[in-house]
């Protein structure tokens, strides 16, 4: 699907509503915008990926944190402690999803919302 301007802001609104999403719920990229370039706009799952990273790490994660740390919600000891883990996991994450096929990465994202999404909701249920 060619890059036209309808598409374009097509694209530019579902990501307004992701980061509404993103700021109330602290969920973004991989749960929602995601599966929307893939199923939406037939994004290859790979690239969704990318592109993902590219909107929300630096100007997103940042805007939302600060907006939290003004807050009073924020843990800098156990935020600095995730840091690592999530950047060496982030590598090897990334460096695994080149090895999958587009079809078994679509799967195995698939798999994991799933079981994520059961387990919000069993816990939801129980409180």
């Amino acid at each position: 699907m060619p890059h036209s301007a309808l598409r374009l802001l097509a694209i530019f609104l579902a990501a307004c509503l992701v980061g509404v999403a993103s700021g109330l719920f602290g969920v973004g990229g991989g749960v929602l915008l995601v599966p929307l370039l893939v199923l939406v706009f037939r994004f290859d799952q790979h690239l969704a990926q990318g592109t993902t990273l590219v909107a929300l790490v630096p100007p997103t994660g940042l805007l939302a944190f600060m907006q939290y740390y003004r807050a009073h919600e924020v843990n800098l000891v156990v935020g600095l402690l995730v840091m690592p883990g999530i950047f060496l996991g982030g590598i090897a994450g990334s460096q695994l999803a080149q090895h999958l096929s587009p079809v078994r990465m679509r799967r195995a994202f698939a798999g994991f919302i799933f079981v994520l999404g059961i387990w919000q909701a069993v816990s939801a249920l129980r409180h």
